[in-house]
């Protein structure tokens, strides 16, 4: 279990100590202002972008009531569109971004409370509106920024408002021009007002004007929570309130430059470091407002980039070298740019998804597959509802039947059983209402869950919660392991008939060490796999007579996994060769293994959001499973099933995402 709000509480406090102490102790740098531009016609001035050109980059600035206007890098006014009040501008330029998409110029209509997307034409001077309807706010609108995901390349733009959200918007290309839907909302504060984004890293930071600087993760299926970056005085460094953040990663430096009420603060990204900053001569910039930073060449003028400071007072925007910028503060940033970039796993887009679970809130968990080899196309998840029971899914995802027995939390499923004379398929699942394992046999012809005589077997545990079955190759007996959720032992029961009911036997006890849940046993090869959440994938034999000594195949930290580790499952490849997988539930993705030999780590994804079928990605993953089977033409090498902690676009309860093992092991990356 973790503890996000004593961690943050903790964390901010640190930060805030550090940032108020090294802003008292640095003296500003003195850095000139190179250029001013002319007055807006309505002498407003809230923020700026950079239309960049090989010939003639331009800067597109905000007006207000005047609408947008567009100097040239000498400050000059070349056009005016005043269609629209304009109060914020962003022009997406990275080399990743499909053609549709990049060099667009995104302005908020304040007067109507949405985001309008235009094409510029260098030629003519002339904007011309490409989105199939402007993307809806329905508020006032306080900021703006664009994320390009280094996962997907997909376009992003957060909008925040007036009700204290910072929401997060998906654009896409749709025919000849550009449409848009609505990822998700963060809660971020009622004053929260100008954003940037550093897309190395995949976070947005963003201004509360009262509080301080926040930052949350970009991508759309990360966690919300919002971490302080600095705060207002006295709790951290900053001078009353702040106003414009920008994020540069050029010239061999990676920082957060911020404006507050008594000047500027740069941020060593690397360490956290705060810097005072001197932007022109005393007075020569009022009351800043947006701040905008371009970090590659704009020609001879700014060969290295450009600072962009909107100057509310003078209804202008004053201009500063990037290069003069981060030469005037040398040492201080120097070394930022050695800060370590989010790693960027794969990614795989889901086929398929199963109907939400019944219950609300953090219901869905653990799902098992069971194949039908006599007619694959009646293969079926059986997945647990902790909340209320199991609920069996078609490969279309389609509910099909549910039993209600109680708080079940993992499941699994073995063929062969001989139970009346006959072999069945067993169904295995902790059930946290009653203490107990509960077993059931899955009816292939009604395609239902069935209930079985002495299928209720005491685990003496507290809360059962994690579990996995097995059959021995050596003796062909079914075995079931399930561990406590309070501190993670691991029991195993040999399951046997008795008097035409079933019996289980306690065989073993192993003390894995702290909570564990997540756990495969391999039929074939005698292994069993154990996450310990916030330690390490263990292997252990899974022959109850070999006791406890185990191998870490992973390690939390300086390993590849990172807290907390969840589900695992065994993709069963020819002559003892497959896979092993791991949710790798702290960073939103999949850790994936040799199952041969030592469990070689071989790469990491993601599963992001399915745009075109209008399915979500998967995120916050408990349970999952996998079987090497073909199960049609959307899974010809086998099936993944995982769950999906945050269900979005849109927001709905839980449920689990179906995967082709095929697109998946193509996308791993190390």
């Amino acid at each position: 279990m973790k503890y996000p709000s004593l961690l943050s509480s903790l964390a901010m406090g640190l930060l805030a100590w550090q940032a108020q102490s090294a802003t008292q102790q640095n003296a500003a740098v003195s850095v000139p202002v190179e250029r001013t531009t002319l007055p807006t016609s309505h002498r407003f001035a809230l923020d700026a972008a950079v239309w960049r050109n090989p010939a003639r980059s331009l800067l597109m600035v905000a007006a207000g009531e005047g609408g947008l206007e567009v100097h040239d890098l000498a400050g000059q006014r070349v056009a005016t569109f005043a269609d629209v009040e304009v109060g914020f501008v962003e022009v997406p330029d990275r080399p990743a971004l499909l053609e549709a998409l990049n060099k667009l110029v995104l302005v908020s209509d304040q007067r109507a409370g949405a985001i309008r997307a235009y094409r510029f034409d260098a030629t003519s001077r002339r904007l011309h509106e490409v989105a199939t309807q402007p993307l809806a706010i329905n508020d006032e609108i306080t900021g703006l920024c664009s994320y390009v995901s280094p996962l997907t390349n997909k376009l992003y733009v957060f909008v925040a408002t007036g009700q204290g959200q910072l929401e997060q918007w998906e654009l896409f290309a749709q025919a000849q021009q550009v449409g848009g839907r609505l990822v998700r909302r963060i809660a971020a504060g009622k004053g929260v007002g100008h954003c940037a984004v550093d897309d190395a890293r995949r976070r947005v930071y963003f201004s509360e004007e009262s509080v301080g600087i926040w930052s949350v993760a970009a991508e759309p299926e990360s966690d919300t929570a919002r971490e302080a970056f600095d705060l207002v005085a006295p709790r951290g460094g900053i001078g009353e309130e702040v106003k414009g953040v920008a994020v540069s990663r050029a010239n061999g430096s990676a920082f957060l430059i911020a404006r507050d009420a008594d000047g500027f603060i740069v941020y060593n990204l690397a360490d956290g470091s705060p810097h005072r900053v001197q932007l022109g001569a005393p007075k020569q910039i009022g009351d800043a407002e947006g701040l905008t930073i371009v970090g590659e060449s704009l020609g001879a003028a700014f060969p290295t980039g450009l600072l962009i400071v909107a100057d509310e007072d003078a209804g202008d925007y004053k201009l500063v070298s990037l290069s003069t910028l981060t030469t005037s503060l040398g040492s201080a940033v120097a070394q930022s740019a050695a800060v370590k970039d989010e790693f960027i796993p794969g990614a795989v887009l889901p086929a398929a998804e199963t109907e939400p679970v019944p219950s609300f809130g953090d219901a869905a968990d653990d799902p098992a597959i069971w194949v039908d080899r006599q007619d694959p196309s009646r293969s079926v998840v059986i997945a647990t509802d902790k909340k209320l029971g199991l609920n069996v899914y078609d490969l279309a995802g389609k509910l099909i039947h549910s039993v209600t027995d109680g708080r079940m939390n993992n499941v699994d499923v073995r063929d062969g059983f001989a139970f009346g004379g006959h072999p069945i398929t067993l169904v295995a699942a902790t059930n946290r209402t009653r203490k107990s394992i509960s077993l059931y046999r899955y009816d292939a012809q009604a395609r239902q869950l069935q209930a079985l005589p002495g299928g209720d077997l005491a685990t003496g545990f507290d809360d059962p919660y994690g579990l996995c079955m097995y059959r021995s190759a050596n003796n062909g007996a079914y075995y079931v392991f399930a561990n406590d959720s309070a501190d993670g032992r691991v029991r195993q029961w040999k399951i046997s008939v008795k008097n035409g009911k079933l019996a289980g036997e306690l065989v073993r006890e192993i003390a894995v060490g702290s909570q564990a849940e997540g756990c495969a046993a391999d039929d074939e090869l005698g292994h069993l796999y154990v996450a310990e959440e916030d330690v390490a994938l263990w292997k252990y034999s899974a022959e109850p007579r070999d006791g406890s000594r185990r191998t870490a195949i992973d390690t939390v930290g300086k390993g590849h996994l990172t807290d907390d580790i969840e589900g695992v499952s065994i993709y069963y490849g020819a002559n003892g060769t497959g896979y092993v997988i791991a949710s790798n539930q702290g960073e939103d993705n999949y850790a994936v293994y040799r199952r041969e030999g030592s469990n070689e780590y071989l790469g990491k994804f993601a599963v992001v959001a399915n745009s075109e079928a209008g399915i979500d990605g998967a995120s916050e993953t408990d349970g999952l499973d996998i079987v090497s089977a073909p199960l049609g033409e959307r899974f010809p090498e086998g099936l993944l099933v995982v769950q999906d902690g945050r269900n979005l676009m849109p927001a709905e309860r839980q449920n689990f995402k179906y995967v082709s093992w095929q697109d998946a092991l193509r996308s791993l990356r190390k």
